[in-house]
């Protein structure tokens, strides 16, 4: 009885451990970073946070620590917004729940974030309760609803991205928005001004093409657009 007394005050609690949740805090804010880890650690025990990062450092982090259940992600952060961030984590962890965060939760940032992939979204003002009520609903619904996001929204939303899947985007695209595409999307040109050249267009004139593909692909740099065609493997 005493070795087993032993072996179970010894082994239990890292059987606990792997049943808590992994949290990944990201944020460049080294504070905050803090503070969420403190508040998990002394008020929720359904998890631990594993990860606390900016958006750039993020992805070789959870390589480093493994799979990472929940990531909270300021949605406002220098090096790479969470945005991206977030997009990153649901193409390449999608059994990873991001929770947005930010100081700025206007309709157009929320729908943004849960555009991306956002399973909720906290201001950064709430009181540490509230941050712990999103936890329980992640963990038990996989999705957090509260004033912010309600299940109407977040069906629009939905909706939204899926009239916009790849092959009805580019049709969406008329003749000159296509020639913009496939030229700005080409690395071996240098840059718009080159693409105005290419099309016998004003400067002026292709930055207004640059906009309106943006607001139809959602590619908010030429980055995004680069990879939106080559992953859809579009062709002129």
């Amino acid at each position: 009885m005493r070795v087993w007394a032993a072996w179970c005050s010894f082994v239990v609690p890292y059987l606990h451990m792997d049943k808590q949740l992994r949290i990944a805090v990201v944020d460049d804010h080294e504070l905050l970073r803090f503070a969420l880890e403190m508040l998990v650690e002394k008020k929720w025990p359904h998890g631990r946070v594993v990860v606390g990062c900016d958006g750039v450092d993020y992805a070789e982090r959870c390589a480093e620590v493994g799979h990472v259940h929940i990531a909270v992600v300021n949605l406002h952060m220098l090096r790479r917004d969470g945005f991206q961030t977030i997009a990153w984590i649901v193409r390449n962890q999608p059994r990873t729940l991001p929770l947005a965060l930010s100081a700025d939760t206007q309709p157009p940032v929320v729908r943004r974030a849960l555009g991306c992939g956002a399973r909720g979204i906290m201001s950064m003002h709430e009181p540490c309760s509230n941050f712990l009520g999103a936890f329980d609903n992640l963990r038990l619904h996989k999705f957090h609803y509260n004033t912010l996001v309600d299940r109407d929204l977040r069906r629009s939303v939905e909706s939204e991205a899926e009239v916009m899947q790849p092959d009805a985007m580019l049709a969406s695209l008329t003749v000159r928005q296509r020639e913009f595409l496939f030229l700005y999307a080409d690395p071996a040109v240098k840059d718009l001004q080159e693409v105005a050249v290419r099309m016998g267009i004003k400067y002026n004139t292709a930055e207004g093409l640059r906009k309106e593909v943006a607001a139809k692909t959602k590619c908010r740099t030429r980055v995004e657009l680069i990879k939106l065609v080559l992953e859809n493997g579009w062709r002129k």
